[in-house]
């Protein structure tokens, strides 16, 4: 099951896919005063969508760690009487471009990768545009580490910048997901507290949600 995540790099900031002059001229802001303000709002809501999605919004390298690997129950606990799920596949929920290597901790505390022909990747066929992978192994360690993570797939994720060439034109990112981004930075901007006084607010009929739910993650098991 799947247990954490953690980002090792990201291939591009978040102006390549936002520029300032293209925020700017949203928010019709005429003058550069702001600029380094408008700057930060952009990395902001670039991330606050990547959070509302469950991956990464720019073109990342992610590891994905789990404590075992997925399949249908086949033990029976005889201690509580549950099923011991048994498997061997790890299930990647994100929007997944590559899946680059996949490895395991031994009994010595190491970090290990598999061999490249212990492991092959596939789409998740109920999750096809979702970009979900599942990652197979052919042959298992003879001994893992007791501690909670036992295998790690590192994955490249997200979106390529718009004017990517030679790339699936479904990688490329999307434009509902950038005017959610930008309607998020005209909030902040106008908004500058953490309350509102004397202001009646009401939430965008087709907003950010609506624009952004299309491209969530369906998370399974």
């Amino acid at each position: 099951m799947f247990r954490a995540r953690r980002y090792i790099s990201y291939a591009n900031a978040a102006t390549d896919y936002i520029t300032l002059a293209e925020t700017k001229q949203h928010l019709r802001v005429n003058t550069s005063t702001d600029d380094s303000y408008i700057s930060g709002l952009i990395a902001m809501a670039v991330e606050a969508c990547s959070s509302y999605l469950g991956y990464s919004v720019r073109k990342a390298t992610a590891r994905y760690g789990f404590d075992g690997f997925t399949g249908q129950p086949a033990l029976i606990n005889p201690v509580n009487g549950l099923n011991i799920p048994s498997g061997n596949y790890l299930r990647v929920n994100s929007r997944v471009l590559s899946v680059e290597e996949v490895y395991y901790t031994n009994d010595s505390q190491t970090l290990t990768a598999f061999n490249a022909a212990d492991w092959i990747d596939t789409a998740n066929s109920s999750l096809l545009a979702t970009y979900s992978r599942n990652v197979f192994i052919n042959s298992a360690p003879v001994s893992v580490t007791d501690d909670l993570i036992k295998y790690q797939v590192e994955v490249i994720e997200g979106f390529n910048p718009v004017g990517t060439s030679a790339v699936d034109p479904d990688t490329i990112f999307p434009m509902s997901v950038k005017h959610a981004a930008l309607l998020l930075i005209g909030q902040y901007y106008d908004n500058r507290m953490a309350v509102t006084i004397g202001v009646s607010n009401s939430p965008l009929n087709f907003g950010f949600t609506y624009l952004l739910d299309p491209y969530k993650i369906a998370i399974t098991i």
